[in-house]
């Protein structure tokens, strides 16, 4: 039961933080340059926690199904954060279906998929040398 509050209290403050994004001149007037700044400053969230939201905000506001599933429990705002940015009009709704349920592993494959990096190149370093310290000498030379 504490959960689904949770999650209730959580899906409110991302909508709430989704149509502060669209009208940035609301949180100017009370003085916040920036999004980041009014939840940090005026919501007291942790840095974090403030950019996990504004991220979930964002593709929420694009998608707004995500809502539900973050109200739901199907989708996290660590998955709707990883997942946002790779997010499209084309393949939202294969990626979110995809993604519900999903482990935090999951979703980063998932995003593996979506946006794969290329392999690191090879790389050969020299390690630096370590000069061995002089054998102590066993008598005085006179």
């Amino acid at each position: 039961m504490l959960a689904g509050k949770e999650r209730e209290a959580s899906v409110e403050l991302v909508a709430h933080l989704a149509a502060l994004d669209s009208r940035p001149a609301l949180y100017a007037a009370q003085g916040y340059g920036s999004l980041f700044t009014y939840c940090t400053q005026a919501l007291r969230l942790s840095e974090d926690a403030a950019c996990n939201r504004i991220e979930a905000a964002r593709a929420c506001r694009r998608f707004p199904q995500i809502l539900e599933l973050l109200a739901s429990g199907s989708l996290t705002l660590t998955s709707v954060r990883l997942l946002g940015r790779h997010l499209t009009a084309e393949n939202h709704q294969t990626v979110v279906a995809k993604a519900k349920n999903g482990s935090r592993h999951e979703i980063e494959a998932l995003v593996a998929e979506l946006a794969p990096r290329p392999d690191l190149p090879s790389a050969v370093r020299k390690l630096p040398c370590s000069k061995a310290a002089p054998a102590p000498r066993q008598g005085l030379a006179r």
